[in-house]
C-alpha cells in the first residue's frame, strides 16, 4: 500500500465561519493535546478508554479520512483485480455508528471527495449509513451489532468499534476480528469503561509492553482543553472525589477552594452533580467503579485465584436452572471457619435437566464426599432428576427474597478470614500464603463465566420518580452464576437480618461420623488467636491481589 502521511490530509484548509461568523481558512482537524497522542500511533489494534466530550468519535472517524485517499491511488488497480477497500463502523445501535460516520462524511463533503451516486446514504434512523467513492472500490459503512447477522461479508481494511464497552464480547470475536485478517486490517476501539468487562481486557492488551499488536490510553474528559479550557490537576479531581466521599452533604465547591483544589469549573460542577462512583466512570474513564453494578465488592485481583480442591473441606454443589438461559452447577467447597471456595462450573445453554445431569458426571463435578446440593425450588422436577441421577440430596430452604441472597454474598465477599496451612493442600498452588487475609468467598478461574457475571450484574441506570419494588432489584442479565450461588446461601444461612446477622439453619450437610470430623480437625490446627472467626469479620479489609500469583497451566 503507498504510504501517506496523514497530516497532509489534516492539514489541509478548509474554509468555514470562526466563532464570529466570518469565512476563514483552517485546518480539516487540529486535535486537543489527548487526541495528538493517540493520532501518532500507528499500532494495528487500539484502545481508547475516555471519558465522555473527550472527542473519541473524532479521534475513530479520522483514521478513515487518509483511507480514502489511499484508495483513490489504488483504485484503477481493484477495479482489475475486483477488490475493494472496504471499513465498517460498529456501534451497539446504528446511531451510535452515526457519530463517527457523521464525522467522515462531513469531512470528504467539505474536501469536495465526490460520492459515488447511487451509493452513498447517510439515514441513520432507517440504518443506511453507506459512502461509497472511486467506483466502488473505497466503501465505508456504518452497522449495528444489535442485529449480528448483518455483520457479514468480505474482508475489511479497518473497523471501529463504536462504544465497544456496550457490545457484546461474541462481536467482536466472532463477527469482526475475523474479517480483518485477509487484508493485515486495523481495529479502533473506543467507549467510557463499563467495569472490567471485555472493553477492559482488550484495554490490557494495550498496557502489556510485549504485545506490539495493541495500543491503549485512559484519558479523561478534562484532557479536551477546548471544553475544558482551565487548568485541572489529575491528584486534585481524585482528592475531592475522595473528600466527597468522607463529607457527606459537604459543598464540593467549599472542599476545593479549602484544600485549594485546581480544577476547572465545569469538572466540578460536574463532581457536584454526580455520585463518585458516576463521576469516577462516565468523566474519569476509571474501570474500577461501574455504575450500579451488584456486587461492587467483587475484584478480579483479591477474588480469583488458583483454587485446589481440599479433601478434608465439605463439598456441596449450587444450581440455576435454564435452557435457553444457561443451566449453572458451581462446585463449592466449605471451610471449616466458614471459608467458600467456588472451585468450577457447568454454565451452558440448551440443556433439558437429564442432558445437565449427565453433563455434570461426564465432567466430573460430582466427586465422592459431595451429597447435597441447593437447588432453584422453582423446578422441583429438574432436581428430582439430579437426585436420581447424581445420587445426592437436594437441600431445602433455597427460595426467599433475591435481596437477601444478594446481601449474603456481598458479605461473603467482604468477610476476612485468615489462611492456615491444613496440610491436606499444597498452598503454593494456591497464591495463598499461611497467616494472609483472605476473602471469605473466593472463585477459581476456570469459573470464566460466573466471574463475569459478578463483575457485569447491575441495576438499572436510573429511577423513575415513582419507586416501585421492581425498580429496586437487579436486571434479569448476567444473573445466572450469582442466582445458583445464592440459593447455596439461602438454604445454609436463611435469612439476612441486621443487626443480628444471619440465622443459620440447622441442617447437617455432612455424612461424617464425629470420629471423621474430629480425626479432620487434628490434621488442619488451627492456632488459638484463629479461633473465634467472628472476631475476623471487619469490613473494609484490603485483600491481598492474588489473581496473578499462579496460573494453571
Amino acid at each position: 500500500m503507498p504510504a501517506l502521511d496523514p497530516w497532509v490530509i489534516y492539514d489541509h484548509p478548509i474554509r468555514s465561519k470562526n466563532d464570529k461568523g466570518v469565512l476563514v481558512d483552517k485546518p480539516i482537524w487540529t486535535p486537543h493535546k489527548g487526541q495528538l497522542i493517540i493520532a501518532n500511533n500507528y499500532t494495528t489494534n487500539q484502545v481508547l478508554d475516555a471519558g465522555r466530550r473527550f472527542g473519541k468519535s473524532i479521534n475513530g472517524a479520522k483514521k478513515l479520512l487518509p483511507e480514502a485517499f489511499v484508495a483513490k491511488s489504488l483504485a484503477n488497480q481493484l477495479k482489475i483485480d475486483g477488490l475493494r477497500r472496504e471499513f465498517w463502523i460498529v456501534g451497539p445501535e446504528y446511531s451510535d455508528a452515526e457519530k463517527e460516520f457523521r464525522v467522515i462524511y462531513n469531512d470528504l463533503r467539505a474536501l469536495g471527495v465526490p460520492f459515488d451516486r447511487p451509493g452513498t446514504y447517510n439515514d441513520p434512523i432507517g440504518g443506511s449509513l453507506h459512502i461509497s467513492l472511486w467506483e466502488g472500490t473505497f466503501q465505508i459503512h456504518g452497522k449495528s451489532s444489535k442485529y449480528p447477522e448483518q455483520l457479514v461479508g468480505e474482508g475489511l481494511c479497518g473497523a471501529i468499534m463504536s462504544e465497544a464497552a456496550k457490545q457484546k464480547e461474541i462481536i467482536w470475536d466472532k463477527f469482526i476480528r475475523p474479517t480483518l485478517l485477509d487484508f493485515n486490517g486495523w481495529s479502533f476501539h473506543s467507549s467510557t469503561p463499563e467495569g472490567k468487562n471485555h472493553f477492559y481486557k482488550h484495554w490490557q492488551f494495550g498496557q502489556d509492553p510485549a504485545n506490539k499488536d495493541w495500543a491503549s490510553w485512559k484519558m479523561p474528559s478534562w484532557r479536551n482543553h477546548f471544553v475544558f479550557t482551565e487548568e485541572t490537576v489529575d491528584e486534585h479531581v481524585y482528592r475531592l472525589v475522595e473528600l466527597s466521599r468522607q463529607n457527606p452533604g459537604a459543598s464540593i465547591y467549599s472542599l476545593a477552594e479549602q484544600h485549594r483544589l485546581i480544577i476547572d469549573s465545569k469538572i466540578l460542577g460536574m463532581i457536584n452533580d454526580s455520585t463518585p462512583e458516576s463521576f469516577l466512570q462516565e468523566i474519569a474513564a476509571e474501570f474500577t467503579e461501574f455504575v450500579g453494578r451488584v456486587f461492587k465488592e467483587f475484584d478480579e485481583e483479591t477474588h480469583v485465584t488458583d483454587l485446589v480442591f481440599n479433601p478434608a473441606w465439605q463439598t456441596v454443589g449450587a444450581v440455576d436452572y435454564g435452557f435457553t438461559n444457561p443451566s449453572v452447577w458451581l462446585l463449592v467447597q466449605l471451610g471449616p471457619w466458614g471459608e467458600i471456595n467456588v472451585l468450577d462450573e457447568i454454565y451452558e445453554e440448551g440443556l433439558d435437566p437429564t442432558e445437565f445431569a449427565a453433563e455434570i458426571k461426564r465432567r466430573q463435578l460430582n466427586p465422592q464426599g459431595l451429597h447435597f446440593f441447593y437447588p432453584d425450588p422453582a423446578d422441583p422436577a429438574a432436581s428430582q432428576i439430579l437426585e436420581r441421577t447424581l445420587g445426592i440430596r437436594a437441600k431445602a430452604g433455597t427460595g426467599g427474597e433475591l435481596n437477601n441472597r444478594l446481601n449474603h454474598i456481598r458479605k461473603a465477599l467482604k468477610t476476612p478470614r485468615t489462611v492456615i496451612d491444613e496440610h491436606s493442600i499444597d498452598l503454593e498452588e494456591t497464591g495463598l500464603y499461611e497467616g494472609e487475609t483472605r476473602p471469605q468467598l473466593m472463585f477459581d478461574r476456570r469459573c470464566a463465566r460466573t466471574i463475569q457475571d459478578f463483575l457485569n450484574y447491575r441495576y438499572p441506570d436510573k429511577k423513575e420518580e415513582t419507586s416501585t419494588k421492581q425498580q429496586e432489584l437487579p436486571m434479569k442479565k448476567d444473573d445466572h452464576g450469582p442466582e445458583a450461588l445464592g440459593r447455596m446461601f439461602a438454604g445454609i444461612f436463611g435469612s439476612y437480618a441486621k443487626p443480628g446477622g444471619a440465622r443459620m439453619h440447622k441442617a447437617n450437610f455432612s455424612t461424617r461420623s464425629r470420629k471423621e470430623k474430629e480425626k479432620v480437625q487434628a490434621v488442619t490446627p488451627k492456632s488459638p488467636g484463629f479461633m473465634r472467626p467472628a472476631l475476623h469479620e471487619r469490613t473494609g479489609t484490603d485483600f491481598p491481589k492474588v489473581n496473578k500469583r499462579t496460573r494453571r497451566l
